[in-house]
């Protein structure tokens, strides 16, 4: 009776102990947000779009909407941000509040017209080459333009305050290659606070308006920065003319 009560006991033990050991340590990753675009105003001036996600540590959803004046490259209203302190909520909750409270601002400019995907690289693609892509600016098949290159290129800057210890901050410079040569279409002069403390940049799309023969492209830039529990993308609306 004594060893039968004892084999229950570490049967029991065991069985407690189990899922402790088999259990892998919790992975720390960063905070990845994914972006939609809202689209232009009818004369591709201004541009909007959301990025959206769970902040790495808190694990509460977040929406920031930036709705982009293309001819001054600055913001045209907001942004627009929301955070929602509750790790229960849903991230569709954010994107909803932040959606709502740029709907007065989307009206004013117009913008209701659709965006077209030229091309894009999401974070986790197999991929070599995150500084660089290429694109056909007119859609059609078959195919009556060149393609185009988008190309990145990083460097370092003073790092804005409150990165001076998180090692070296980067900004960086977009250039469009074509038939006729490269022109460099931005170079950063100072590292914005507003990158939070930025370690490397990545071209993960470009976007164009529904124009048969377009003139301007945004190149979506994620800016990788220092996260509480890893690296955190951002994304920022680089305007391109051709």
């Amino acid at each position: 009776m004594y060893a039968r009560s004892v084999r229950l006991f570490l049967t029991a033990l065991f069985a407690l102990a189990a899922p402790l050991v088999a259990s892998p340590a919790p992975t720390r990753a960063g905070d990845i947000a994914a972006y939609q675009v809202i689209g232009y105003s009818p004369n591709a001036r201004y541009f909007a779009f959301v990025e959206y996600g769970r902040q790495d540590g808190s694990g509460f959803p977040y929406a920031n909407l930036f709705v982009v004046d293309l001819d001054k490259d600055s913001f045209a209203a907001g942004p627009f941000r929301v955070r929602l302190e509750n790790e229960l909520a849903s991230v569709g909750d954010a994107l909803a509040q932040a959606r709502d409270q740029a709907s007065s601002a989307l009206r004013s400019l117009s913008i209701s017209e659709p965006a077209r995907l030229a091309a894009a690289d999401p974070p986790d693609e197999e991929d070599t080459d995150t500084k660089s892509l290429s694109f056909r600016p007119v859609q059609a098949s078959p195919a009556i333009s060149e393609f185009v290159r988008l190309s990145l290129e990083t460097f370092p800057l003073p790092p804005p305050s409150g990165c001076e210890d998180l090692g070296e901050m980067v900004g960086f410079a977009l250039s469009l290659q074509s038939g006729d040569g490269a022109e460099e279409v931005y170079r950063d002069k100072t590292i914005p606070k507003s990158r939070n403390c930025p370690l490397d940049y990545q071209v993960s799309g470009v976007w164009m308006p529904m124009d048969p023969d377009p003139d301007r492209a945004v190149a979506m830039i994620s800016v990788m920065s220092f996260g509480f529990e890893g690296r955190d993308r951002r994304l920022i609306a680089v305007p391109v003319a051709f």
